[in-house]
């Protein structure tokens, strides 16, 4: 069982009498540890090694005074959480305010009375353990967080390293299979009935590469590298590179009006990650239409944010689908033949939220979906570094 410390009170006045008087006081009442000093200066050469639970400080005392006494405490790193409770025959409250302005928890005024000096003494000293068992607690916390943080390192290192080999290993086998599978439909004579196969194949093979460089991308990405670098990144400028990628898709893209007053809107990011993003949400809502239909891209600025929508002609959403849709593998394909969309959505959701961004799909007004993804605006003028701090402020 464990047995509870005995509290050491500090008392400091220059009346010898006042001295006796506190000391039987505290003794007879809790079993106190009392230690009691006739000047500031000689409690403060014992306050440089010694901390006690509470000290009872005067405030009228030769060499130094009680208001210097409690100031010297406080800026002393190891005993400025020390309570002191000024016990002083000034009754101004100019006094009193003085007191607490240098760091008093509490002030009682002479004559003395037992009964209020021991209730005040009671009750700083629960606050005082209070106080100390929080920080303990704090203290836990955090030997506990940076334990597993640890802990989280070594797996999530161990987990990348895995991937990255995995990623990298299985192009070597799916490169002969592909080339098998090449040779073997260039091989087929043109009325082979197994013609009818080919774009089922060919389909599953870029399913598969898209997977691969997703898991690749996935592995590579390192934000507490050095290397890792955010810059001014213009949203406009990764749209058109999104664009460009996904040239000759079977929807048709459409570039709303109100789009083109956000061309020079910049966000802070990781300019390929960012366009990797704009790329992987096109490119997810070009599998919620089919040939033909329209896929706009709209971007807003409003209240210091700029929202990059990706607003479909298809179907609309179930709750359920809706609720899963940035799952891996969580919604499956809405038109395109086979599959699911692999790791786009769920890759582009982590990106966004990297930049202090959000990402959101919902249904269309009048059918379709809306993928959306806000992103805080970098003002013009304002360097990257310069709105990182100013942002972490």
């Amino acid at each position: 069982m464990t047995q509870t410390r005995t509290k050491t009170i500090m008392i400091v006045d220059d009346e010898p009498e006042n001295l006796n008087v506190l000391e039987s006081m505290l003794r007879e009442e809790g079993g106190y540890d009392v230690v009691a000093f006739p000047s500031g200066v000689m409690a403060l050469s014992v306050l440089e090694h010694e901390t006690p639970d509470l000290i009872l400080l005067d405030i009228c005392m030769p060499e130094i005074d009680g208001y210097e006494v409690c100031r010297t405490l406080k800026s002393r790193r190891a005993a400025a959480n020390i309570p002191v409770l000024f016990l002083s025959a000034l009754t101004d409250p100019e006094d009193k305010v003085k007191a607490f302005d240098v760091g008093a928890v509490d002030y009682v005024t002479k004559p003395l009375h037992e009964a209020e000096v021991l209730a005040r003494v009671r009750t700083h000293l629960k606050l005082r353990a209070f106080q100390l068992d929080m920080e303990e607690q704090v203290r836990q916390g955090a030997v506990q967080l940076a334990e597993a943080h640890r802990r989280l390192g070594v797996w999530d290192d161990a987990k990348s390293q895995w991937l990255s080999v995995l990623s990298h290993e299985i192009r070597t086998p799916l490169t002969g299979l592909f080339g098998v599978g090449d040779y073997v439909f260039d091989e087929l004579p043109a009325d082979s009935k197994l013609r009818v196969f080919k774009d089922d194949y060919e389909h599953a093979r870029q399913r598969m590469l898209k997977l691969v460089d997703d898991a690749c991308l996935l592995s590579s990405i390192n934000v507490d590298s050095s290397s890792f670098r955010m810059s001014a990144v213009r949203v406009h400028t990764a749209i058109q590179g999104a664009l460009d990628e996904l040239e000759g898709s079977h929807a048709e893209f459409v570039i709303l009006p109100s789009a083109e007053i956000a061309q020079k809107v910049r966000v802070l990011a990781n300019s390929n990650l960012f366009f990797r993003a704009c790329a992987d949400l096109l490119g997810v809502a070009t599998m919620c239409v089919e040939a033909g239909q329209q896929v706009c891209i709209d971007t807003v600025v409003h209240q210091g944010k700029v929202s990059i929508s990706f607003i479909t002609s298809g179907p609309s959403l179930s709750k359920e689908s809706l609720d899963s849709f940035f799952e891996v593998g969580g919604q499956r394909t809405l038109v395109v033949p086979g599959g699911d969309f692999g790791l786009r959505n769920a890759l582009a959701s982590h990106i966004v939220r990297l930049f202090k961004g959000s990402v959101s799909v919902r249904n269309g007004k009048s059918g379709g979906i809306v993928l959306e993804a806000v992103f805080p605006v970098l003002e013009e003028g304002t360097g990257a570094d310069e709105w990182a701090l100013l942002d972490q402020a």
